[in-house]
């Protein structure tokens, strides 16, 4: 397929894995090599977990966030050698230490070696937290809703228009959810291990922007967007500054599919088992056009 205009790839974060993810792929010759390196550092088992689970196993932090690293980059790969190429690169969370390194600011081993820590370090937080999807009201009605409860709960994503979601010690929570549903709010608890991308992250952060100092950042090949500064940035030094504070900051998806349209973009190709950023992407602006992998390939 024929892809035309001005184009952003889009990296799913942890949600997207699912036993069997890329199992499509993995006898393709273009991605051997690729998950020879995988099998390197993750172990020789880990594809299949991928491929066969047991689901509770994958989806534990420490397995999922590396599993969807290696899926997208494998799917990345396809994408390039069939002549698809981005204009632009962001990711969601997790998605945008895989955006970095289909940018060429990292190699896949090293992109895999600072993933596979942050996936144990995330999973071992050490604060009973969680998070929690509010839908049925606005941002700035849950964003004076979790100020007015305190400090120990805060805005983790704006995912679309309908979407928000909250993070933070489980007392906080759920006090902040009480007072949303007094707005008709609904408030889903999500099962992840604890309160990402909240001040509670600060330890593992700091143990994570450690372990990235022996890691050289080249300037990337195309832009790629940082959660942190809210831009696309094409400064290899300047991302890895701005990555080692990403535990902690909110991710603003709303704000950054603007940015695309701002920027031009038209089109978007979610290169991930799903399609989870292209339904939160065609809530924000329908007028992009979204595709997935598998409608490309």
């Amino acid at each position: 397929m024929t892809v035309m205009g001005y184009t952003a790839f889009l990296f799913p974060g942890q949600g997207s894995q699912t036993v069997g993810m890329g199992e499509s792929l993995y006898g393709d010759d273009r991605v051997t090599g690729l998950y020879e390196t995988a099998e390197e550092i993750m172990g020789s088992d880990f594809h299949d977990l991928m491929l066969n689970g047991p689901e509770a196993e994958l989806n534990r932090t420490k397995n999922a966030q590396p599993a969807i690293f290696i899926d997208g980059l494998a799917r990345y790969r396809i994408l390039r050698d069939e002549g698809v190429s981005p204009d632009c690169i962001l990711g969601h969370s997790l998605g945008e230490f895989s955006a970095l390194t289909a940018a060429g600011c990292l190699s896949f081993a090293e992109g895999l070696k600072i993933v596979k820590k942050r996936g144990e370090l995330t999973g071992s937080v050490g604060v009973e937290g969680s998070m929690v999807a509010v839908m049925g009201v606005d941002y700035s009605m849950v964003e004076e809703i979790v100020n007015a409860v305190g400090d120990s709960v805060t805005v983790a994503n704006h995912n679309s228009p309908n979407q928000v979601v909250i993070s933070g010690k489980q007392e906080s929570l759920d006090k902040s959810c009480e007072k949303l549903r007094e707005e008709n709010a609904k408030c889903i608890e999500l099962d992840v291990t604890g309160p990402f991308h909240s001040s509670y992250m600060e330890g593992p952060e700091v143990e994570l922007k450690n372990y990235i100092e022996q890691f050289e950042f080249d300037d990337p090949e195309v832009p790629v967007l940082s959660g942190v500064s809210g831009s696309f940035e094409d400064e290899g030094d300047q991302i890895k500054e701005l990555i080692g504070r990403q535990m902690t900051h909110s991710v603003l998806w709303v704000d950054y599919v603007n940015l695309l349209e701002n920027s031009g973009v038209n089109r978007t190709i979610e290169v991930g088992p799903g399609g989870t950023l292209s339904r939160l992407t065609g809530k924000i602006n329908p007028d992009i056009e979204r595709l997935k992998f598998d409608e490309v390939i």
